[in-house]
């Protein structure tokens, strides 16, 4: 079995570390330009790329680190034949997203017969691409991959199977993190107005900065009922602790980062950790665990028609629903439409007090 080299795990170290960093500025797209600099000094390649996909309408929005590649002509052979390169058939067809190479799944002649070594890969001399893909709902595919004249070894097929789990959830940090600064238009009637919680912890062993949010999670979800502008919980404080200490110096490959899950009377809070010396972001996200517990099956809503009148009920306003789930306020303002067709209902009010008593709505018929 091949094995790594004590110099592929202090730079693996090294890449996690990086992972885990609190990004320099604010848009998500720093997370993406900072992965394509560090992924060749993981694993030397000509070209790495980050592509987010979606296969069924052959669309595809690239990144890369060439000048080559980062052409209309590069990005327009690349969506022609992104359904056929042998990885994206792969993950499609099994669901695996293990660190896979073209020449794991065609030999050399079936690669040099394919459209996507006539029309693409020969033009930029490419002969083989290590690629791993991000956890996502379909039908979007994320991948991320380094391509090279030269084939890629055994060793290296493995270092990007290690990293694969940080680069997910490194992903999902920063997609986090750009929502969050994306309300930064609120910081005019101040941070105690965000909807996620945030908490600076600085190195000297106490919070810096908590807002509302953050204060009300605590109290909530670790039942703390002391001072919380200068010291953690001793649970959230022992986990930060834990996750910090992974990432120091040892002779194994260190292990993902995962956020802490805290379930509490149908609620979730999900809490991530991004840091750098002196400094720990601590981001909280609360979210409904189960919304059926709420909104009856009988309902006859979509989910994410559920997950709207779950808020609804919860006292929620159109703008605070949309940057829960993640949506624009105008499509949040179309999922409450149908909701009050189904229901037959006019009024928030009205469809809130149904969604809490379980009540059916009545036949339309």
């Amino acid at each position: 079995m091949e094995r790594l080299r004590q110099s592929d795990l202090q730079s693996l170290l090294a890449f996690v570390r990086e992972c885990y960093a609190i990004p320099a500025s604010t848009p998500f797209e720093t997370f993406v330009s900072r992965l394509l600099a560090a992924l060749p000094r993981l694993i030397p390649a000509t070209h790495v790329t980050y592509n987010e996909m979606v296969p069924k309408q052959s669309k595809s929005y690239n990144c890369v680190n060439t000048a080559e590649l980062g052409t209309p002509l590069a990005a327009g052979l690349w969506e022609r034949h992104m359904n056929e390169h042998p990885v994206m058939q792969y993950v499609l067809r099994t669901g695996n997203r293990r660190a896979v190479r073209i020449s794991d799944l065609w030999s050399e002649q079936k690669l040099r017969d394919s459209g996507l070594h006539n029309d693409f890969y020969r033009r930029y001399n490419i002969n083989d691409a290590l690629c791993i893909t991000v956890s996502c709902p379909l039908p979007r595919v994320i991948g991320v991959g380094w391509h090279d004249q030269r084939y890629f070894t055994e060793r290296e097929r493995l270092i990007a199977d290690l990293v694969r789990p940080h680069i997910s959830q490194a992903w999902r940090n920063a997609r986090l993190v750009s929502r969050w600064q994306g309300q930064l238009h609120m910081l005019e009637q101040g941070f105690e107005n965000l909807d996620t919680g945030v908490i600076l912890y600085g190195s000297q062993g106490h919070v810096q900065f908590i807002n509302a949010q953050a204060r009300r999670h605590l109290a909530e979800y670790f039942s703390t009922m002391r001072q919380t502008d200068r010291d953690l919980p001793p649970d959230l404080l022992l986990w930060l602790r834990q996750q910090n200490s992974q990432l120091n110096e040892n002779d194994d490959a260190p292990p993902v980062r995962l956020p802490l899950v805290c379930e509490k009377e149908g609620k979730r809070l999900t809490v991530r950790l991004l840091s750098q010396p002196g400094a720990n972001l601590i981001l909280m996200d609360e979210q409904l665990a189960h919304s059926h517990r709420i909104v009856p099956d009988s309902f006859r809503l979509t989910t994410r028609e559920t997950e709207v009148l779950s808020w609804i009920a919860r006292g929620k306003t159109n703008g605070e629903i949309a940057t829960i789930l993640g949506a624009q306020t105008g499509t949040v303002k179309k999922h409450i439409e149908h909701i009050f067709e189904k229901l037959g209902v006019e009024t928030r009010t009205a469809a809130a007090t149904m969604a809490l008593a379980g009540n059916q709505p009545e036949s339309n018929s």
